[in-house]
């Protein structure tokens, strides 16, 4: 699965000081495999008014208002930011989408079923996933359903996911699954990178939370980070078009794995 929906700029996504940092201290990058946890500010403001107004410290109400205003701005110049037009994030995982489908029609797989699901609205917090989970989980199998989220895939390195956490960290249900993947991505001849966790919202969470042994291919630059992220550089010219079809190697091969595995037909 992906989405289609593209996302806005805004100030607060200017990458230019992270890529100074790396520029300046490559080897302390190349230690950090999980993002830093950029929505603990937002909350921060709320809780230390909170906590100020159950103590009665004032400079604590102050710092959190602070806080509060700092995230009202933020949100307030994404909201009136253009929308980019979300060559990698993330029409180059509707492509793979495209890919397989055109791949699965020319060379069909036999026992298993292969949903090709492109939600919308995930850059409100997962609008679309919600609405299929609501339509199609009753009705798919935990020990037979398996997710994979393409999650801007147009980045020069593929990578596996192994979890998220806007707030708390928590990996993906199935570390199994993972494997699986690890395996084909290797019989594709596809290079891909383990041990991301992402600290960004997506799709993968909703059928990891359900049960669903859940995978999220996403794709990460020098700085280790989305190319063009929120910008409006994000288009077809900035896209590794090798990696694209990289994913698309990992998802064919890990699809006819699944076909040719014990576990189908139990």
């Amino acid at each position: 699965m992906g989405h289609h929906d593209a996302a806005r700029t805004g100030l607060i996504f200017d990458d230019r000081l992270q890529r100074a940092l790396v520029e300046a201290f490559p080897g302390v990058l190349e230690r950090i495999d999980t993002a830093l946890p950029i929505w603990w500010p937002v909350l921060a403001g709320p809780l230390a008014v909170a906590a100020g107004a159950t103590t009665r410290h004032r400079r604590l109400i102050a710092a959190g208002i602070a806080f509060c205003a700092g995230s009202a701005a933020a949100f307030a110049d994404i909201a009136r930011s253009p929308v980019v037009p979300g060559a990698n994030d993330n029409l180059s995982a509707v492509a793979v989408l495209v890919g397989l489908a055109e791949r699965l029609a020319a060379e069909p797989l036999e026992g298993l079923r292969v949903m090709l699901v492109s939600c919308g609205a995930e850059e409100v917090i997962q609008g679309g996933i919600y609405g299929f989970a609501q339509r199609h989980f009753a009705e798919l199998d935990r020990e037979r359903t398996w997710f994979v989220n393409l999650e801007a895939v147009g980045s020069p390195k593929l990578v596996l996911v192994e979890g998220e956490g806007p707030i708390l960290m928590e990996d993906y249900h199935d570390r199994s699954f993972r494997d699986l993947i690890t395996r084909a991505a290797d019989r594709a001849g596809a290079p891909l990178r383990r041990g991301m966790r992402a600290r960004n919202s997506t799709d993968a969470v909703i059928p990891a939370r359900a049960g669903y042994p859940t995978a999220m291919l996403s794709s990460i630059d020098r700085a280790k980070a989305l190319s063009n992220y929120h910008a409006m550089s994000d288009d077809a010219d900035h896209l590794d078009y090798r990696t694209v079809a990289h994913a698309l190697l990992v998802v064919e091969e890990t699809a006819r794995e699944l076909a040719a595995s014990p576990w189908i037909g139990r």
